[in-house]
């Protein structure tokens, strides 16, 4: 049967795609996955097909995040195996099927990804807040993700702008780190941090750091850490001097607080960790008219933290958060761009892909910071 030249074209194309990925004859790649039986493992899985409605990219770097580590810790109900995990990254694009081409995407291209990918249709969609969508769609968990040498990115992700070129002089290490540094960014859209403020963070780790350093850009007057681990405590200090530690294994958190701030307490407070009883003392330890970002997911229910009348008091403004946009992802690269923010710093160590157990192990048992893993 004789082809048409538009099939033949395709061909052609797809052709050349798998050639420049060294995957003409592969069939399969290294990921890492949940498996049937809920387990969590390196194996080798399908590559992604090649189709007129999806790109496929080539990871050069993933990062390990709270979320992976919860699960690799203690499993999540969230994902339906078998699946490949993770969902920051970086890549080359190796294949761009006509649907991306016609939105500017071209083979060579570098590009991460917004991993929360919105309907389109709903309410929160149409006013802009595709993280919220009542029918979210994330990489790693409804689709494949990015523990693998290869990620299909589908044509839903790119019709909704979640695909996001990287500037050229932002790195694929830094892009990879774009993503839960965005979601920081989100929490901290509702906090308004003036340079008057004084700002309480709890948990050192890379989001807490992150929090702060964005903080600082806005001019906070004095930024606070609260945080029980000593190791990650001074790396923090490294990493951001002009933070002031509080541990409260050693130190009252409220007392120490109040003095530092002159009696006013915090103006922002930002939990950046999943410990309950710091949602219950970020009230306390807020100034009348503050903001409190609960940033870090509980397990449970989350029932039973919060009082009320300290709230009401108080006039107290809580606010949640949960994953963040395309365009917070873009503001994050605008600002390593511009020499403002510098996310490579924040990286521990770097594992192959094979290796990725040693990741997580090494945030369990060393306090990694940040930990990125090279397919």
């Amino acid at each position: 049967m004789e082809l048409t030249r538009t099939e033949l074209e395709n061909l052609v194309r797809i052709t050349v795609s798998k050639y420049m990925a060294g995957e003409t004859d592969k069939r399969s790649m290294r990921a890492f996955i949940m498996n049937e039986d809920r387990k969590m493992v390196v194996k080798e899985m399908p590559v992604p097909v090649p189709s007129e409605n999806n790109m496929i990219v080539k990871i050069k770097y993933a990062s390990i995040c709270g979320t992976d580590f919860r699960t690799f810790m203690q499993g999540s109900s969230k994902i339906n195996p078998p699946r490949i995990l993770g969902h920051e990254s970086a890549g080359v694009v190796i294949h761009a099927g006509a649907y991306a081409q016609s939105k500017g995407f071209r083979t060579g291209d570098r590009v991460t990804v917004a991993p929360a990918i919105g309907c389109g249709k709903c309410w929160p969609c149409r006013t802009g807040h595709t993280n919220m969508c009542d029918s979210l769609k994330t990489l790693g968990f409804q689709y494949e993700g990015a523990f693998a040498e290869q990620m299909e990115i589908p044509r839903h992700a790119i019709e909704m702008g979640n695909v996001i070129k990287i500037p050229g002089n932002v790195s694929d290490m830094s892009a990879a780190l774009s993503e839960p540094a965005a979601c920081a960014y989100n929490a901290q859209t509702y906090l308004n941090i003036q340079p008057d403020d004084y700002v309480v963070i709890y948990g050192s780790g890379y989001i807490g750091c992150i929090h702060a350093e964005l903080a600082r850009l806005a001019g906070a007057s004095k930024i606070i850490m609260v945080e029980i681990a000593k190791p990650r405590a001074e790396i923090a200090r490294k990493m951001i001097p002009e933070i002031i530690l509080i541990n409260p294994r050693e130190q009252n958190t409220a007392e120490k607080v109040k003095r530092i701030t002159g009696g006013r307490g915090a103006n922002v407070v930002i939990t950046a960790l999943s410990v309950p009883s710091a949602h219950t003392e970020a009230q306390q330890i807020a100034a009348k008219m503050g903001r409190i970002s609960l940033f870090g997911g509980i397990a449970g229910e989350g029932k039973g933290y919060l009082d009320s009348n300290l709230i009401h008091y108080k006039e107290l403004s809580v606010h949640g958060v949960h994953a963040t946009t395309a365009a917070m992802m873009k503001k994050i690269m605008d600002y390593v761009s511009e020499g403002k923010l510098n996310l490579e710093k924040y990286v521990s160590d770097v594992y192959e892909l094979k290796d990725i157990q040693k990741g997580f192990e090494a945030i369990r048992d060393r306090n990694a910071m940040k930990i990125l893993v090279k397919p």
